[in-house]
């Protein structure tokens, strides 16, 4: 359950930030549907997570009230800070699979894996950086 928990707190930390862009309208009208699509997905992989650790008789940590990522006054900075916490992401759970060992899980961290290699490939683009 550690690992599960793991990938949990940064489902955790990506929604709260993409509320951030939200709620401040920090990110620019053409990246502001990414960030509505990507906070929705990140609830997606929570909402799984947390199911599949009350299954196992876990109990899941619940999202912090508040996260400090520093300075988050522009889009350029949220857009900064997204591709830190989707490039996390896709490391733990690249990481993560290997360690897996229910079918259940394994599939579930496979699909948010795909999540968040799409998501880091577009913060990536966004901020000018190559794209593999």
């Amino acid at each position: 359950l550690a690992s599960l928990y793991a990938s949990l707190a940064l489902e955790h930390e990506g929604i709260w930030l993409y509320d951030r862009g939200l709620k401040g309208k920090l990110f620019s009208p053409g990246l502001r549907a990414y960030d509505v699509e990507f906070r929705g997905d990140h609830e997606g992989h929570r909402d799984s997570q947390v199911a599949i650790a009350e299954e196992r008789g876990g109990r899941p940590p619940s999202a912090l009230p508040s996260y400090d990522f520093g300075r988050l006054e522009s889009g350029d900075d949220l857009v900064r800070q997204a591709h830190v916490i989707e490039r996390a992401a896709q490391d733990a759970y690249l990481a993560l699979i290997s360690q897996i060992r229910t079918k259940d899980y394994l599939l579930s961290a496979g699909f948010i894996l795909v999540d968040e290699v799409r998501h880091l490939t577009v913060w990536r683009r966004a901020l000018g950086l190559r794209v593999w």
